[in-house]
Parts: C-alpha cells; structure tokens; sequence
C-alpha cells in the first residue's frame, strides 16, 4: 500500500572535461571520472555537499607514466578497490595495472583487451573480461583460479537431471490449462541480438553470472559460475533476452529485461538456471540497466524513451510489481549507483550530479474521512477507503487513470473545513488534477496544465486549502526552494522561498506550514505575512514528520521517534496518529499504542505483539492496518482505540453499537455508566429501547460493578485524566433501572428485573415476582444458587415458594419435602422459630420462641445455650419477672468471666441483688457496695461485715489514702485513719487528724515521727546515691570524649578504600531477618553502660537526663518533708535533707556544659540525636526554705 517518494535532493554540477569517456561513483559525494589516458578522482568533503565540483586530484596519466610514454596505450575499463583505496585498470595493450598510493604497477597481463573489470562485493574477487569473451578470474592478489571462454561448451556441475516425472504433455498444469501441456519451439533471436557480454555478482560474493550469446542456438544465455569460477547452472533456453543482467541484493534471483512475444518484461532466474517469473514493463522503453537498492525493495530501471533518458522506479506488493516513479533525465547517464544508506546518485553527460534518497511513504487522507490509501501505478491510482471495506493489494476499490504517469496524490489536512475525501494529483509533467468525490464516486473538477518549467526536481507536494499548494524545489548547483502555489480560477502564481538545506518534509499548521531541512530544523511559512521563520530544531533529521495538537511527532534516521525534541519510543519502524494515540510499529515485532497525555497510573503505553516487519498503514475507527512484508494486510484491534471509539460512541448515545463493540471486543461494559453515571440514568429509557435484546441487558447487569473502570483497570488506556465516580454506583443504577423497566412493561423486561433484584441482594422481591410465572423462577434458578433461593424464601416464611423452587430445581424433594411437611403442620410462631433456628437468625427464632405459649423453659434453655441474653432482654420490660430471671442467668455467666463490673449491674436488676456487692468488692469499688446495702435496708451487723470487708480490700490492694478516708467518715474511727495515713506516708494529714480529735499522745506522735523520720532518712540516701551516680558518669563522659578527639585524629590518616572494603557485607549479614526477642535482647544491649561499648556516650548522657529528671521531682518532696521535719522539731535533719538535694543540684549546674556542649553546625549532622537536645536547667530557688540556710 505504499509508494516512493524522494524524500531529500540535491543537484551538483561536475566540470567534467569533453573527452570524459566514463564516470564511476565511489562513495557519497565521491566520484571519478575518465578519459582516454587519464582517471581523476573528486577531492570533496564527504560530509557536505558541493555545489560545483571542480577540485579533482589525477590517480593515473598513461602518457606521463614512465612505462607507456612513448606508446600509444589507452584506459579501456577500471574498477575501485574500496578496503584498499586503489585502483585497477585495464590498458588498450593487455595490461591490468594496479594503482595504490601513487604507486603503479603491472598487476596481470592478458593477450586481449581487457574490456570488463568487475570487483566482487567483498573485493576477494576479480573479474577480467576482454572483448572476445575471455575470462579470467583471480584474487585480490591476482592469482589466477580460473581461465575460460564464456562461449566454450562445458558440463556444469549442477545440470538439471530428469527425475522420471513423465512427459511434458502427460504432466499436470493446473490453473494454467490444457495449453501448457504442449512444448513451445524456443525460436532463435535472430541477427538483431546484442552479442555483447555481461557480468554480474550475487551481494554475498559466492556467485556471479555472465550474459552471452550463444551463436550455436542463436539464443543468449546466461552461465552462473562460484566464487572459484566453476560452472554450476546454465539458464535454460529463452528467447528476446537482452544484454542486461542484475543479481537481486537479498541473493535469491537474477534479473534481466526480455521480449516475450509482444510483451516487454523483468524476468527471474534461480541460480539454477530456471525461469523464475515475470512482470511487464511498457513496452515503449528500452531497458539500459537494471539497479538494485540494498534491502531489493525498491527496482530502478534505466532506460529510454523516444531519446529520453529516464529512470523507473518500482516495488513489489503481493507478487504483483508497480511503477511508483517517473524520474525524467535531461541528458544521457553516465553512470548510476545506489548506496547502503537507500541513496541513488548518477551522473549525466552534462556533468549534473544527482543525489536522491529514497523513502516509502504513505498517501492517506486524514482523520474524519472514510480513511482513503492511494497507491500509485504507473499513470492510475489504485484507491480504498478502509473506513468502509478492507481490500488486500495489488486489489482496490476505485481506479483513476491518467494520461500521464503520476507523481503525488495529495489529501486535505484534518483542519480543513472542505471535504477530507477530495484529491489532488500531480503528474510527471507537472500538471495539477482536482477530484471532488460526491456520491461513491470521483469526478474531476479542476486540471492545471505545467505549471512550472523548470528543470529541477519537485517533491514533497502538500495540499494546504483548497487554493493553495506548497511543494520543495532543487536546482542545479544544490539550490533549495520552498515554492507556494496559489491557484485562483485558472491563474496561478508560484512564490519561491529560498532556504540553506534540502528539504526532506512538508506538514500542515495552524498558522500555515511546517518545513522540516535535513540538518533537523523546522521553519514556519505563516500563510498570512508569506514569509518563513525559524519553529524548532529536532535533534536529527527525520523521514516522516506529522502534527497533533500542535506538537511535532516525527521519526528519525536512527528509528527514534520524537515529540518535539524530546524521544518518547526507539526502534520504531512506522507510525500514525489518531489524537490522543501515538501508534508506532517497532522493529522487535511490537505495536505501541502512546498516550501524549499523562495518565493517573503513569503507565501511558499499550503493547501487542504484532509479525515481524509490519508497518503501519492507516487507522480507521478502532482498527489498526498492518502491511505485512509481503504484502498481505492485518487488522488488530488496540484496547485503547476500541475505549477511545467507544467513548466517542458513548457520547453521542448510540448506546447500540456501543454495547455491540465492546461486547465483541470483550471490554468490561461497566464503561457505559462510567464515563458521565448522571447522564447514563437520565438515558437509561433511550438505553432500554435501543438495546432491545434482553440478553444483553442481563449481561449488562450482570458486569456492574461499583468500582469506576475508566479511572481503575483501564486508566493507562483513557484519554481523560479524571471522570466523576458515582459513589453507590450498583443500587443507584439497579433501582432506577427497575423503576424504567417497571414503567415499559414488567412481564416484557422481568428477566432484566430479576437480575436488578439479584444484583441489589433483595431476594424477596426476586422471589416475589418469579412467583407469578414459572419461567421466571426457572430464570431465577439460573442467577442464583438454589439453595441460597431455598433458604431465602424460608427465611420469608413462604412455605408454598420453598416447594416451587424444589420441584423446578436438582434438589432432592426426599430430603426437602417432608420437613415442609411437618413445618405446615406446626404453629404458627413455633414454624417460625423452626425454620429462624435452622437457618441460623438465632434471634428472630428466640423472638418467635419467646411469643409461643408456654414454652418459658424451652425458650429459656435456648437463650442459655445460644447466649442471647442481650437480646432477649429488650423483649422484656424491666419490671417483669422474666427480664428479672435472665438478668440473673446473664450475670452468673459474666461473673464466671471475671466481667465484675458488668455482672453487678445484671445483678442490680435481677432478683438477687446481693450478689452485685461481691462484684462490686471484687473490682475495688467501694461506695457502690455501701450504697447497695443502704438502698436493700440492711441490719448493723450485715453492715459492719460489709464495711470490714471493704476495708480490708483497699489495704490488700494498698490504696492506704481512700482507707484512711472510709475508716474516718463511714466507721468513725480516728485511731484507724491515723493509722492507714501513716502507712500512705500522708504524715501531715496524719498529724492533724491526731491533733484536730485531741487523741494525740506520746505513742502515736512517736510513731509519726519515727515514720517520718525514716522516709528522711530514705530520701537523703536516695539523693546522696543519685548525686554519686552523677559525678561518676561525668568523670567517665570526659574520658570518652577525650578517646574519641584522638581516634578521629588517627581516622583522618587512614586510606579511603578501607571504609569500602568494611562496608561490603556478606550474604548473611545484608539481610536481617531478627525475632522480637533478639531485637529487645539487642536493643539491651545498644543501651549497656558496659567501658567499651560503641553507644556508650549517649548511653551515659541518657541516665544523666534521668537524673536530673528525677531532681525535679525531688524537690516538692523535699520542701514538703522540710516543713513536716520543723513541726515535729526535726530542725537539724531537715537541713541535712535541704543541703544534700541542694548539692546535687549544684553538681548538676556545674557539668551542664559537659553534657551538652554546643555543637556547630557540621558536627550537629554527625553527632547522636541525644547529645543535641539538653534539658532547660535552670538555678531553682522556689523550693528551699530559706530559714533552713
């Protein structure tokens, strides 16, 4: 489907002198030429190209060469060595001469002229070939292998041997008819033969094949010989064969021009020597040459015309061969090449150089058309719109045929308001065809005969508007135009732009076009002010170039395709666009599909796999056209075009073909609702109505989800970033789906109903309405697990459902009916509990248990055995003796669960409430108790028991302050009070109940005095032991600081690599996997105040912080214990006491600094995080009492 254009031009001029006999093209921009006695040889720079040659450097002069100076010897051929930079040539006197670093030499000599010199590929291999016949082959070295005469007789290796298959006239011919079946007599060419011989290598240098004619069967023949020069074919006998024979680069076939019969043709030949197919030619040209480039995709033939020199161009699709280029020469061909680059470069008689550099490109319309391809043969065009049939090549939809051949077929740009399936061609001789397509067919509108005559090339046309085309122009001595065609009526005018560099692509923008040179820039012409501005530089020069929304996508020389100036995907082959999709076919067999948009899981491209070597040839809808190398097409379907379609559909509510597609293509339909779920429910009557089928409406059902598929599973492959989720999605759209089905007709849509009821878990409701028909049931039974059915409709207390569904279903009516029989039998509120206990709704069945008559144990052993207490409490009053009797079995079972709390509140409310000031007790509560056995009017006795009891449980558990207060205000003794403040260490309070009671005596001051004097004397040992503690860590906090100054001393001479080799770790050491025992075991041991520990530092300025954490709280004990110490006549210990706390204060004060010193600001990023975070210590007087200093 594709065509060929000249992608980047340039046309030099060469002196060339008037007795320039020949030309041969070395490399790029490097060429020689010859004369009678002399070669020369182009001192270019390879890497820019010249406007005029004239700078040339002289290989060879026979007739200053010291050997030839007196004869009278001429250059009849020569061939360039390329690995070895020389030259070989052959002399008018039977020398081979061979020309290296100015050094000349006689290589070989030959008793006849040599008129052929061909180098094989590899440049391993000779071939000398004089004008008899004569051939010798030799090495690089020449050193002879073989010598013959391509006209002598000689058995080939490989002869083609009769394998016993029978005459040809009893032989099977299949499609091609009874006709075959007789021999043609091969008729002799004649006199007018060309008798001239010629040679040709296979590209991989194991064969090459010499042409001849063969004056015994006055037919020419082709022999094809090794590398070593043994025979091993001869072509099989063939009439009209012409001196013209090419090897196809990719090896496999020799081709060669031949008349057959009337019919002008390219024939194949197997390297055995058998015909091996054919394609016409016009039979108005006479073949010259025959070029291949480096892949054989592209064929050029030199030939001529009418005395014209021309150069066809032609490829291959499906076996079927077509003229893609007319490419006119205005002077005769010296000499032609192609290099590996896909370049073809010639040189006319008139010294013009052409470099021309070949592409296939693609002619389509753009998007919003029936998606046209036009491929070009020869004067037709081949047209198929893929947007409404898919047609194979060489096949087509429409033809048009020219009187001349045809250069361009040119579609509108997508931006143009006119229509997208109009066409504009161009011919070779530059006229200018308008097609309008109306009605499935093309009529011509406009023709513009010759609108330039200038004799440069024109290329890379561009139809902009409906008036204006643009198209590139080279001229000789590598002169570049940009030229704007204006068409009004049928007037013209043509403003040419000149520019620095080749143009290699033109393409449509807002503001105008776009011009790609080949160095990578791009130029704006703006349409508006006529003139060309710099746009953007791409980073290297690229073959195909489009635009979307306004960003440059184009793919370069190194297969990297690029968005503006930056690559978004390598290796890529070909590409398209379809907004927001870059499609691209890569080299690894891929098919991406790039969103240009950012999408939420930043996963922004799609992949498939696709054959090997497909190119992309248009997308049409959610259809991608692969070209396979042969030929054949392949359509594949992206998900994310097929979402993109879809959405497209979805907003214009054609919810039909929406549904069709993505059922077809098995995409989640939940994206019907997803895309706008408010607008879908306004819809859902249009939706109903369109979509008809009642399968399909289940099936949608049936996939709802809540989950938003557009933002979740198939985000990567939506073109939006964000759509608006429906929290609820499922019952909102069931609902409303069921209230518009409900409203057309409920027996018509009742399977779509059921599945809403399914989909919404309302089984009754399902049920409800598969009643009223059996295929309904039938339906449901299909949606639904039967037994969840069975059981659902148990639970609805429908006995005569529950036989239905067993009758319509697998189930074993054995197993099931009797029980509905016996249910039937039984009373209402016990069938009831029946079925609730058997379907597990313990609750319903203790509620319809609790409403049965006389059934109080039965029901009472269930609440007991199924622990529904809870429950069956709120299906009583308090005041009733059954609420009475389970807060009671209630209580014992939380009791039994050392629930106290909750076991005296049942108790409270049960029948024994006693039982609540044991709970009570046991939970240490001890006003809740008292106000129980005040509230039940206990005796004095049962009073002083309680009272005891509640004593003794507060000093068990040590709550000696709450005991001093309850032996005060409930017993009314001082004496215990006293007692138990004592033991709460409470000693001033202890004082003034001793005092303000007047019970104060001898032996009870005594013991509060002795008690507090203890305490003293435990918090002056306490603080002593603290204040050491805190000397001998500082002492051992400087001895380590002082150690860590000298090592980093020593640390600083060591090399660098000894931290890299100790930081390597081993297999078992770079993964830890520790239990939580080893973690605590080693987090004790971080923590060690062990001499010698790596964390010992902040390990000691951790217990030092809590020393002085615990002075803070010293001092409100402190101060208490001083003014206690002076009332009970303490004086002298409790200065001890003021002066000892006072020291560790000062000691604390003192070694702040040490602690924590201020760090700078690099050391505090190395240091621990401990040792930069010191406690605000400030010298505190408040707690002292200054009568104490």
């Amino acid at each position: 489907m594709k065509n060929l254009k000249i992608y980047k031009s340039s046309l030099s001029r060469i002196q060339l002198p008037k007795d320039a006999t020949s030309a041969l093209i070395i490399n790029y921009g490097e060429f020689c030429y010859a004369t009678n006695n002399a070669i020369y040889r182009s001192n270019s720079d390879l890497q820019h190209q010249l406007a005029v040659y004239d700078n040339f450097s002289m290989v060879i002069d026979l007739s200053t060469t010291k050997m030839y100076i007196d004869q009278d010897v001429q250059i009849v051929s020569y061939a360039y060595n390329t690995p070895w930079n020389s030259f070989v040539v052959g002399c008018s006197n039977g020398d081979v001469l061979l020309i290296q670093e100015n050094i000349v030499e006689v290589a070989f000599k030959c008793e006849d002229v040599v008129a052929t010199i061909l180098c094989s590929p590899d440049f391993e291999r000779i071939i000398l070939l004089t004008e008899h016949g004569h051939v010798t082959l030799v090495t690089e070295c020449f050193e002879v292998l073989n010598n013959f005469n391509i006209t002598e007789t000689s058995l080939a290796e490989k002869t083609l041997v009769n394998v016993g298959w029978g005459k040809k006239e009893t032989q099977f011919h299949g499609s091609e008819g009874k006709d075959k079946r007789h021999v043609n007599e091969v008729i002799g060419d004649g006199d007018c033969a060309d008798d001239s011989v010629n040679v040709c290598w296979r590209s991989d240098s194991l064969l090459f094949a010499i042409g001849y004619f063969n004056k015994i069967t006055n037919l020419r023949s082709i022999k094809i010989f090794n590398r070593d020069g043994v025979l091993q074919s001869i072509s099989e006998p063939l009439s009209g064969i012409e001196a013209v024979l090419s090897w196809k680069t990719t090896k496999e076939l020799i081709s060669f021009s031949q008349h057959i019969n009337e019919k002008y043709c390219i024939s194949f030949m197997e390297k055995n020597g058998l015909k091996h197919g054919e394609f016409s030619i016009p039979s108005t040209i006479n073949v010259k040459q025959l070029l291949w480039n480096h892949d054989s995709s592209i064929l050029c033939i030199q030939c001529v015309k009418s005395n014209n020199n021309y150069l066809l161009f032609l490829s291959c699709t499906n076996y079927s061969w077509q003229i893609k280029k007319w490419l006119t020469v205005h002077d005769k061909v010296i000499t032609v090449k192609w290099l590996p680059d896909n370049s073809l470069q010639l040189i006319t008689a008139d010294g013009t150089y052409y470099i021309l550099h070949w592409v296939e490109t693609l002619c389509s319309s753009s998007s919003g058309t029936l998606d046209w391809v036009a491929v070009i043969d020869d004067c037709s065009i081949l047209l198929t719109p893929f947007k409404q049939v898919i047609i194979p090549p060489p096949m087509f939809d429409v033809k048009l045929i020219f009187e001349c051949h045809v250069d361009s077929v040119l579609y509108l740009p997508h931006n143009q308001n006119k229509n997208g399936n109009d066409i504009c061609v161009v011919t070779d001789d530059r006229s200018i065809h308008f097609y309008n397509y109306k009605d499935v067919l093309y009529t011509k509108s406009k023709t513009i005969n010759s609108i330039l005559n200038a004799t440069g090339l024109c290329n890379h046309w561009f139809w902009l508007n409906e008036n204006t085309l643009i198209f590139s122009l080279s001229e000789v001595g590598n002169f570049h135009f940009i030229c704007i065609l204006k068409v009004d009526n049928d007037s013209i005018n043509i403003t040419k732009h000149p520019v620095d560099q080749p143009i290699v692509g033109i393409i449509n923008h807002k503001n105008g076009a776009l011009i790609q040179l080949s160095v990578g820039n791009v130029l704006l012409w703006n349409e508006e002010l006529n003139q060309i501005d710099p746009h953007i530089n791409l980073p290297e020069e690229c073959t195909c170039i489009n635009i979307m929304d306004n960003k440059i996508y184009a793919l370069g020389v190194s297969k990297r395709l690029f968005e503006n100036d930056k690559v978004i995907l390598n290796n890529i082959g070909s590409f398209c666009i379809r907004y927001p999709f870059v499609l691209a076919a890569t080299l690894n067999q891929e098919l991406i599909v790039h969103n240009i948009n950012p999408t939420k899981d930043s996963n922004n491209q799609y992949r498939r796999r696709v054959e090997s070597g497909s190119k992309i040839i248009t997308v049409t809808g959610n259809s991608v056209i692969l070209q396979l190398p042969r030929g054949n097409l392949e359509t594949i379907r992206p998900r994310p075009l097929t979402i993109l379609s879809a959405i497209e559909l979805i907003q214009e509510r054609k919810y039909f073909t929406t549904f069709d597609l993505l059922r077809k293509e098995r995409i989640n339909l939940n994206i019907i609702c997803d895309l706008d779920p408010l607008k879908f429910i306004d819809d859902l009557d249009e939706f109903v109505i369109q979509i008809k089928d009642l399968s399909w409406i289940n099936l949608f059902i049936t996939e709802l989800d809540d989950k938003n598929y557009l933002n979740t599973v198939y985000a990567s492959q939506f073109q939006q970033n964000m759509v608006e989720e429906l929290p609820n999605k499922v019952f909102i759209i069931c609902s409303q789906l069921i209230n518009t089905l409900n409203k057309l007709d409920t027996d018509k849509y009742a399977f779509p109903l059921l599945g809403c009821y399914v989909k919404l878990k309302r089984f009754d409701l399902a049920l409800n309405l598969a009643s009223t028909n059996n295929a309904f049931l039938k339906h449901l039974l299909f949606l639904v697990d039967v037994d969840k059915l069975y059981k659902t409709s148990l639970a609805e207390y429908n006995l005569e459902m529950a036989m239905q569904i067993i009758n319509n279903s697998q189930l074993d009516p054995k197993e099931y009916v009797p029980f509905l029989k016996e249910l039937e039998k039984m009373e209402c509120h016990y069938m009831r509990f029946t079925i609730d206990d058997k379907l597990g709704n313990k609750e319903s069945a203790v509620k319809n248990l609790v409403l049965c008559e006389g059934q109080f144990d039965k029901w009472l052993k269930y609440v007991i055995d199924n622990n529904l207490y809870a429950y069956t409490l709120t299906l009583f009053n308090q005041d009733q003796n059954e609420y009475k009797i389970i807060a009671k079995h209630f209580g014992d079972v939380l009791y039994s669960k050392m629930d106290y709390l909750q076991a005296a509140l049942m108790y409270n409310q049960s029948t024994e409430r006693k039982k609540a000031i044991n709970s009570y007790l046991k939970i240490g509560f001890w006003k809740e108790p008292l106000e129980l056995s005040y509230e039940l009017n206990f005796s004095e006795l049962e009073m002083n028991e309680i009272k005891a009891n509640i004593l003794s449980m507060l000093s068990s558990t040590q709550k000696f302050r709450e005991a001093a207060d309850f032996a005060e205000f409930e017993m009314r003794n001082t004496e215990l009070a006293v007692e138990y403040s004592i033991k709460a260490q409470d000693y001033m309070h202890a004082l003034y109940l001793a005092r303000s009671r007047s019970i104060l005596d001898t032996y009870l001051e005594n013991n509060i005095k002795l008690a507090c004097i203890n305490t003293t004397q435990n918090l002056i040992s306490d603080i002593n032991i603290q204040r050491e503690k805190f000397e001998s860590f500082v002492i051992r906090l400087l001895e380590i600081k002082v150690d860590i100054s000298n090592e980093s001393m020593s640390y600083d001479n060591l090399n660098d690599t000894s931290s890299e080799i100790s930081s390597v770790s081993s297999y078992r050491t770079s993964s830890t996997r520790t239990s939580c025992r080893s973690a605590r075991k080693q987090q004790r041991k971080m923590w060690n105040l062990k001499k010698g520990n790596f964390r010992e530092q902040p390990t000691i300025v951790l217990n030092l912080k809590q020393i002085i954490e615990k002075f803070d709280k010293f001092k409100d004990d402190v101060k208490s214990m001083c003014i206690l110490l002076i009332k009970l006549e303490e004086f002298d210990l409790s200065v001890t006491l003021q002066t000892s706390l006072e020291s560790l204060q000062t000691c604390i004060l003192k070694n702040k600094s040490n602690i924590w010193p201020v760090f700078n600001e690099t050391e505090q990023i190395i240091e621990d995080a401990i040792l930069l975070n010191p406690l605000k210590i400030l010298p505190d007087k408040s707690w002292k009492l200054s009568i104490l200093e």
